[in-house]
């Protein structure tokens, strides 16, 4: 496993769509939304998954999260659902921003090998061996060299749904699986059901 430049916490913390997932501490979590890049390319048609974590053992996961459950306004205390769209949409939007997200990758890794100062601290940080978790050039140049190894990629969709079992969310994961490379990693978690994950809700 890398050394880290400091000490990581035993977890990480995220919120998204009144869901709280729970990170181990030694993996690298960024949450899309909140990166620069987003801000940068949110407007070229380009959607990008909840959650890009880089992983210890050298995996890419690439996380989507939908909750259909029951919710709690905070503005005004009234109970709402999201829509949930028919299982071919879904997959469809969920099939995009798997995909868009590695374009995402390797678009901001190329913005910022631009500078030749960037480029020699990569290099510099690629020399040490070292995982440095909190440098922005080091998080999307190492997501950047995951992502061309597809055997390292991880598809996570997180889907929240009411129903205990009604053949939705086998339905939508098979739909995403055709739309995926041939052999890609998927896996469709859900709080009340039994998965392998090393991340979930807190």
């Amino acid at each position: 496993m890398p050394a880290a430049a400091t000490p990581l916490p035993d977890d990480q913390r995220f919120a998204e769509s009144d869901l709280t997932f729970r990170f181990p501490g030694a993996w690298v979590v960024r949450k899309y939304d909140d990166t620069v890049a987003y801000q940068s390319l949110s407007g070229h048609g380009l959607k990008g998954v909840d959650f890009i974590a880089l992983s210890p053992g050298g995996l890419l996961w690439l996380v989507e999260v939908k909750n259909y459950r029951p919710r709690v306004s905070r503005r005004n205390g009234r109970e709402y659902r999201a829509n949930r769209k028919p299982p071919a949409a879904l997959a469809q939007d969920v099939v995009q921003k798997f995909t868009d997200s590695q374009r995402l990758i390797r678009i901001v890794n190329a913005y910022l090998r631009r500078r030749w100062w960037r480029r020699l601290q990569l290099w510099w940080y690629a020399r040490r061996g070292r995982a440095v978790p909190r440098s922005n050039y080091w998080f999307w140049a190492e997501a950047k060299r995951r992502c061309a190894q597809p055997d390292q990629i991880r598809f996570v969709l997180w889907m929240e749904t009411p129903e205990r079992k009604t053949g939705y969310d086998d339905e939508v994961a098979t739909l995403v699986r055709a739309g995926l490379p041939a052999g890609a990693h998927l896996t469709v978690a859900e709080a009340g059901r039994p998965h392998d994950l090393p991340f979930g809700l807190a």
